[in-house]
């Protein structure tokens, strides 16, 4: 049964039992917490960080769909999102289906799931990615790669040169730089970021801005959704 994340967990139990939209209940166990990743090591830096957590994970979709979520966004079930029930918000989570292998990166920006042996309530797009949207539940583990709630208003001084490139992350594995484009194209619609190679990591990196200003505004908007970013001067090869 779909996970109810849109409301007090003293009323979920109700539209829980009447909910219509039952699914495959997975038989995890209670789940297994991993090491702690510290808000200043690598999960930051896009680096691998340490399992954080290990569970059962569930998907919602049009049921609740354009719905507002715990943090007042309104959710679409096509974007890469989720609920945790502890997670700060905006935190960026690795999901790895521990069935078949694959991962999504996921932000999250709800709570829930409020069943026992369920540790993660993914959008419809990411449970897509990790191939359970038949199945209604997985066994994953949880990689926190950038924590929710620090700033990203760094990397701007009075020196910062009048054209300048924000960078907004940059991880080993490219389709998690290609997931957090997916999530800043939703925040900067008329901004055309790009994943871009360089020492061995693929970067993401926004086209050139023409001031101070631009980048400032930039850095402002990515720690609106407590992203981190900051101002390089120079370009980096696209790629392939």
């Amino acid at each position: 049964m779909k996970a109810c994340s849109r409301v007090a967990a003293a009323f979920c139990l109700p539209l829980l039992l009447l909910a219509a939209c039952a699914r495959p209940r997975g038989a995890g166990t209670e789940p297994v917490l991993g090491p702690d990743t510290s808000r200043d090591g690598p999960a930051a830096q896009g680096a691998v960080s340490e399992v954080f957590q290990t569970g059962v994970a569930s998907w919602y979709g049009d049921d609740f769909h354009g719905r507002a979520t715990a943090d007042g966004e309104i959710y679409d079930m096509r974007k890469l999102t989720a609920a945790h029930q502890e997670l700060p918000f905006h935190t960026l989570v690795e999901v790895e289906n521990l069935e078949n292998g694959r991962r999504v990166l996921v932000r999250v920006n709800d709570r829930g799931p409020f069943l026992k042996d369920r540790i993660i309530d993914l959008s419809f797009a990411a449970a897509r990615r990790l191939g359970m949207t038949e199945t209604g539940t997985a066994e994953v583990s949880l990689r926190v790669r950038r924590w929710g709630g620090e700033t990203a208003n760094r990397g701007i001084s009075p020196g910062t040169p009048s054209a300048c490139f924000v960078q907004a992350g940059a991880f080993s594995l490219r389709e998690n730089a290609e997931d957090l484009l997916l999530t800043l194209g939703d925040i900067f619609p008329g901004l055309a970021f790009r994943v871009a190679e360089e020492d061995g990591l693929f970067k993401v990196i926004s086209p050139r801005l023409d001031s101070a200003a631009a980048c400032r505004d930039v850095l402002q908007r990515l720690a609106q959704y407590r992203l981190q970013g900051f101002v390089r001067e120079s370009d980096a090869r696209v790629a392939e």
